[in-house]
């Protein structure tokens, strides 16, 4: 919030009553501007469903008020903080669709990325979130470069896609402790292929050699070993390997 406004509402704050929230209507006859105050008020000392009770009332009632997008981009602040996650991801996109050009426009895209990281689950579950946030995300680094907003985005895309690496291990895994070799080698390949870049693509690498050697394909997995050792010398990963057979 620039600091003109912030001036109006520490005025507006001044001169509200002090008791008029405890009313079966505590925004009756209340202004736009002293919703707005009341709003922010409450969101500054962390008390949420009042923030968002008020700030919902001014968008309803004075939707086409000056501080509508800043309202509406505080709601969403709240929603996220309180940990509504999927509403407060809803608001930030109708502040967008609203107020494409707002000065505020990145801070609302990335609002939208972290809410949808934070729908993102545990590595073991459906990724749908995770990818949602991620091509998200993705959009935010591109749409808004150079920006703080652009820099946290690509921390958490990072993030989202180590998720993904770990979630495809994980599935090639539970194949190859149920010794179905075929399936794991397709999902071991995939991470490999798709998530050079992480942690997990050296494990990968591990489980496609290893897979190949409990089927009996010894020029597929001295094939994987090679990899392994080339592209990641100084991982885990490796140091097994190499103590399975002769160095590279």
């Amino acid at each position: 919030m620039d600091r003109k406004l912030r001036t109006l509402v520490t005025a507006v704050l001044i001169a509200l009553p002090t008791g008029g929230c405890g009313s079966s209507n505590p925004y009756q006859g209340m202004t736009d501007q002293e919703l707005y105050a009341l709003g922010l008020q409450r969101y500054d000392r962390g008390n949420w469903d009042d923030a968002i009770h008020a700030l919902d009332r001014l968008l309803l009632t004075f939707g086409g008020s000056d501080v509508a997008p800043e309202a509406r981009l505080l709601l969403a602040h709240a929603r996220f903080a309180k940990g509504d996650y999927l509403s407060a991801r809803s608001d930030y996109q109708r502040f967008l669709d609203r107020y494409p050009g707002h000065q505020d426009a990145a801070v609302a895209a990335l609002g939208i990325c972290r809410s949808l990281a934070e729908l993102s689950p545990n590595a073991n579950r459906d990724q749908a979130y995770t990818n949602d946030a991620l091509g998200i995300c993705r959009n935010v680094v591109v749409d808004y470069a150079s920006t703080p907003q652009a820099a946290e985005a690509a921390q958490i895309s990072n993030t989202m896609r180590l998720k993904l690496a770990e979630h495809e291990y994980l599935a090639a895994d539970f194949y190859f402790r149920r010794e179905l070799f075929d399936s794991a080698i397709r999902y071991f390949e995939f991470v490999a292929r798709l998530y050079p870049e992480t942690e997990w693509a050296p494990k990968a690498l591990l489980g496609i050699y290893r897979s190949n050697v409990a089927i009996g394909y010894d020029d597929l997995a001295d094939e994987a070993r090679q990899r392994l050792l080339q592209s990641y010398p100084d991982s885990p990963a490796a140091a097994e390997v190499r103590s399975d057979g002769p160095g590279a």
